[in-house]
């Protein structure tokens, strides 16, 4: 009981900081669109899996395009949060692209259209 207390306050507490690395630190509009919906950290605090969305607030801002920002920055966001977290280990991150949100607008979709009918 006590190892999910601590992995969700582990987790919470990347999100966060994450959250803040992304906006402030980098003048780069993609990792500014950058949302974070969620961390997970596995049993062992090795590899911490993040998943994002983004907001496109410009056309050239695109899936790929953000993971490829994403990718070409990974070891500095890294660096970055070992400074800013308390802890022995920084996990190695790995980010997920969210397909929650589009997920939910396509049965919208389809919702609509069964409803129309």
């Amino acid at each position: 009981m006590g190892f999910n207390k601590i992995s969700a306050r582990k987790e919470s507490t990347i999100l966060r900081e994450l959250t803040l690395i992304l906006t402030r630190e980098f003048s780069n509009q993609f990792l500014n669109s950058i949302s974070i919906h969620e961390v997970r950290l596995t049993r062992d605090n090795e590899i911490a899996k993040i998943f994002y969305s983004f907001l496109a607030f410009d056309p050239s801002i695109d899936k790929e395009s953000v993971a490829e920002e994403l990718e070409i920055h990974h070891k500095q966001i890294r660096k970055i949060l070992a400074g800013k977290l308390q802890m022995k280990f920084i996990p190695e991150l790995n980010f997920v692209y969210d397909t929650s949100l589009d997920n939910a607008n396509h049965i919208e979709e389809i919702l609509k259209k069964v409803n129309t009918k």
